[in-house]
């Protein structure tokens, strides 16, 4: 019997965390879309709404007839069943013909129309007559049963008192005319219809303005406003999504190797939640300084500090974590014991004197300008194995500097004094970094997880590899950790307390001393004897034996 197969089961929790995060690295175009949700739902929707919805204009009046024989007035639509036929002589189409013309200048209101639309609804026991007419503007349906009520009562009135009259001038000529029996009998006639000429008007039009009701009561402003949110919510989402889609970003590793046709040196995660530009300094214990560490190993497995003594870091654009790779790379090379030369080589926009807290003084600029400084008399000491190379302030335009022969030279004379790093400037900016990689051994590409375009780094290495620049590889920044591995820590939060202990421990690295001319100082004789030299070197080696510790727990891990 085969076995029977089943289908692997979808998940979609991968595929929606990277659906968030792309829209959160599109951010700014969901607020943007938000920001219109609130200007469609504080000024656009709500007229919409009300353009869509259905206003009845609503007005009385009072409609009464003689009686056949005379008499007190009574109302003209006596009994229940007060529809039908009976209000057809409400209906005037020479009365709806004037007030089609005087509420509608632009003709599309017929007299027909007009007529087929309103409504007269007797109130059933009395005389009053309630007009209403549906309109979606409820001016227009107001002005409509106004004007219509007042024609009609004023031209029904107008008969009803012509009516009147002719009938007492043609009793009073009866009167004059008979005698006897017929006499009394038209005299009482008369004195009737006089009685009725004082009841007139009869019909009334109620003084009140029309009410305007609803058939469907439009969304408050809360309603329509949440409604408004949400659509531009959506609407941020869906362009946030279409950028992505559109424009990719360099996520994965995968994607750096694919975008820069470069293999992957190593990634660098994110520095957590105490977020600082310079992990290996400050704190050496953290993932992202782990990270550092194992570019620089990974490096040095590929001849960095033998065969590769000058380093370019490249990258795209500018924030793609070039800079704090080339420092925290400096440094980690620094502290175990290598000669390391930072050189702050992007002229146009330095970042590396503010990255470590210097100062504006000379440095590479005054050392390609016409009447040049050496080099070796503008480096600032940062510690006992690392030395920085400023940028200076550039007399004439950066390129111009750059690609004179000078930084040949420079570079040359810097050689010989250990691995020199080469903080360039974006590659798809200026002509500077390919310039800048055609004097080092070799050049290091950077990608920042999420925010480099993967259009980006494939231009700009394939710009590299145009020149016949060396490239050893892709280094892929600020990518997340993965959730699990923290949920699995077995001792996360002992781990984090005993980091911590250990930051402690550590001797506090001295700062960027100030700027030395000349050449390097020798290092100091040790201490010996009995003093604070021998407290200094205990301390020293219980710090070594920790951390001997913590790697050999760490492998083991």
């Amino acid at each position: 019997m085969s076995e029977q197969q089943v289908e692997p089961q979808v998940q979609l929790g991968p595929a929606a965390a990277n659906l968030v995060r792309s829209i959160w690295r599109q951010r700014g175009l969901v607020l943007l879309g938000l920001m219109l949700g609130v200007v469609l739902g504080t000024l656009v929707l709500p007229k919409f709404f009300s353009s869509r919805s259905t206003y009845v204009a609503t007005a009385r009046m009072s409609v009464a007839r003689f009686p056949e024989q005379g008499g007190v007035p009574t109302p003209a639509f006596p009994g229940e069943d007060t529809e039908g036929a009976s209000t057809d002589i409400l209906k005037d189409i020479e009365i709806a013909s004037d007030v089609a013309k005087s509420v509608d200048k632009s003709g599309e209101l017929t007299p027909v129309v007009l007529l087929s639309t309103l409504s007269f609804n007797p109130v059933a026991g009395t005389s009053v007559v309630e007009v209403s007419y549906p309109s979606s503007d409820t001016r227009l349906g107001a002005a409509v049963v106004k004007q219509y009520i007042d024609r009609l009562a004023a031209k029904r009135n107008q008969v009803d008192r012509k009516d009147v009259e002719q009938r007492i001038a043609s009793l009073e000529r009866l009167v004059d005319a008979s005698s006897g029996p017929a006499r009394i009998k038209a005299q009482e006639s008369l004195g009737e219809a006089k009685v009725a000429e004082l009841s007139l008007p009869l019909t009334r039009v109620d003084s009140a303005p029309a009410v305007v009701t609803t058939t469907g009561p439009p969304l408050s402003r809360q309603v329509t406003l949440v409604l408004a949110l949400l659509l531009g919510l959506a609407l941020g989402a869906g362009g946030a999504l279409l950028v992505e889609t559109a424009f990719p970003k360099v996520v994965t590793p995968s994607d750096a190797e694919d975008a820069s046709e470069l293999p992957l040196v190593a990634t660098v995660r994110k520095n957590g939640v105490r977020r600082t530009p310079m992990p290996v300094v400050d704190r050496p214990f953290s993932p992202a300084a782990e990270d550092y560490r194992r570019v620089a190993t990974a490096l040095e497995r590929q001849g960095l500090g033998t065969e590769i003594r000058v380093l370019a870091i490249c990258s795209a654009e500018p924030g793609d974590g070039r800079t704090m790779l080339a420092a925290n790379l400096a440094h980690s090379l620094a502290r175990q014991g290598r000669e390391v030369v930072l050189v702050s080589s992007d002229l146009r926009r330095p970042d590396v004197e503010k990255l470590l807290g210097l100062g504006q003084g000379p440095g590479l600029a005054e050392a390609l300008q016409d009447d040049p400084i050496p080099a070796i008399a503008m480096l600032v000491s940062i510690n006992d194995h690392l030395l920085v190379l400023p940028a200076g302030m550039p007399s004439k335009h950066p390129g111009e500097l750059l690609a004179s022969k000078r930084l040949h030279e420079t570079v040359q004379t810097l050689r010989q004094m250990g691995i020199i790093i080469l903080d360039t400037p974006p590659a798809r900016h200026s002509a500077d970094a390919i310039t800048l990689s055609g004097v080092a051994d070799a050049t290091l590409f950077v990608a920042q997880s999420g925010a480099t375009r993967m259009r980006s780094v494939h231009e700009a290495t394939s710009g590299l590899r145009r020149d016949r620049i060396r490239q050893l590889g892709v280094v892929l920044v600020g990518t997340s950790s993965p959730l699990l591995r923290s949920l699995l820590a077995s001792r996360g939060d002992f781990r984090d307390q005993h980091d911590a202990e250990l930051e402690e421990l550590e001797p506090p690295l001295p700062q960027p001393r100030a700027v030395q001319f000349g050449p390097r100082p020798p290092a100091p004789e040790p201490i010996s004897g009995n003093g604070s030299g021998g407290a200094d070197e205990e301390r020293a080696g219980e710090i070594a034996e920790i951390n001997a510790t913590e790697r050999n727990r760490r492998a083991a891990e």
